[in-house]
This record gives C-alpha cells, structure tokens and sequence, in this order.
C-alpha cells in the first residue's frame, strides 16, 4: 500500500488538518489587543494542560508520519532492485522498522496525554503486549539486559532464520526458540495504532468544537469514513 493511502497516515493527516483550521482563524491582531499569548491561545482552543501543547502536538505528528515511511518502506520493499538483501542489510531493515514503530507508539501515547483520552493507561498496556514491541525490546533495544519482572534476560536473532518471509527466531539465554513473523506483528500493531489514533481525533473533535454540533458532526461524518475505508 501507499503511504499516502495507509489508515495512520490518513489519520495524521486529518488531525493536523482540525490543528491547522483552528490556529489559522486565530486572529493575532485580537491576540494583540487583549495581550493573550499565541500559544495561550491554542492552549485554551484545544484544552491543553499548558501553553507549549501545540509544539508538542505537531512534534508528535511529524514523528508519527516520519515513522510510517520507514514501517510502510519495510513493507513494500522486500525485493531491492530484483535482488535478495543481503544479511547486514537484513539486520538494518529489522532493527529500523522496529525503532520506527517503537518511536511512533511513543508519539501516539504523547497525543493520547495531551488530548486527555480517558484510557491513556490501557493504550501505553495494550502496546506493551504486542509481539511486535516485545521483539524491538528484546532484540533490537535491550538484548542483553532485558528485564522482566525484575530479573534480566539476553536474547539473539537466529542469524540463519532471517528471510524475505519476515520470520524471525529468537533464541533466548537458554537456547529456547520461539518463532515470530515481523510482518504479522506489524499487521497486528497497527490495528491497535490505528485504534488510538482515531480515539485521539474524536477526541480532539469534541475539545475543539464542543459548542459546536454541527462542524462536529461533520467531521465526525469524515472521521467514520477513514476508519470504514470508504
């Protein structure tokens, strides 16, 4: 798929869409007069905690949609130029796509933070049970000192293991094998990415057009036929 055409990116899109509408009705001259800073002013336009939200939330968009080249680039490159990647190659491929989705949870959790969603707690548990964040914590980040329930654990890449396929296995201290295919942990990821993603814009929808039913209904209408694909 695309990356334009993939459902993160068009979330991210639409967000910062809502984001840019508002700040550019803000009217500076009236900010002027009334002495009211411009990130006051969208601190209380989007019902953030303090004055530096919007920074913040446009630094969380552009790590989400900077991280979806790299997952989507992951994806579709399997072949380069007709040939098998070689197997530093291989290594580079897997430890990038896995910073890439580690990095763009962290942002989606941060806009979780900044638009107040209700279950940030149960966003930051569902991420962790992922085989796809267990494989960039024990492999990528911390393969040999990763800890679980406070005792530490090394694991390794079956070098020979590696293929287009995407399967994966993974060898712990003991030499036990367990057998993980990256692409299936990245479909599963982004269901859940995509989950929180479209809870965040509801979300900010009811912040910023509170008073509002009608522009809220409309983009609520647009918001159902990204997460529909229609």
């Amino acid at each position: 798929m695309k990356y334009e055409e993939t459902k993160i990116r068009l979330l991210e899109s639409f967000i910062r869409n809502i984001i840019n509408t508002v700040v550019q009705k803000i009217d500076s001259e009236k900010l002027e007069n009334t002495g009211q800073s411009f990130l006051a002013k969208t601190k209380d336009r989007f019902r953030f905690d303090d004055n530096r939200g919007l920074k913040f939330l446009n630094s969380s968009l552009d790590v989400i949609g900077d991280a979806q080249f790299a997952i989507v680039s992951f994806e579709d490159s399997k072949i380069k130029n007709g040939k098998e990647f070689n197997t530093g190659e291989q290594y580079l491929r897997i430890y990038g796509v896995l910073s890439a989705v580690y990095i763009q949870q962290q942002a989606i959790i941060k806009l979780s933070d900044l638009v107040k969603i209700n279950e940030l707690s149960e966003s930051k548990k569902e991420f962790d049970k992922l085989d796809i964040t267990f494989l960039r914590h024990c492999i990528s980040a911390h393969p040999i000192n990763f800890e679980i329930s406070k005792k530490k654990y090394s694991y390794k890449i079956d070098r020979d293991s590696i293929n287009d396929n995407g399967n994966l296995s993974i060898r712990d201290e003991e030499n036990n094998a367990k057998i993980y295919n990256i692409f299936s942990a990245l479909e599963e990821y982004k269901k859940i990415g995509e989950l929180y993603l479209n809870n965040i814009a509801t979300k900010l929808i009811k912040n910023t057009y509170k008073s509002s039913e009608v522009k809220k209904k409309e983009l609520l209408d647009k918001l159902n036929l990204i997460k529909y694909g229609r």
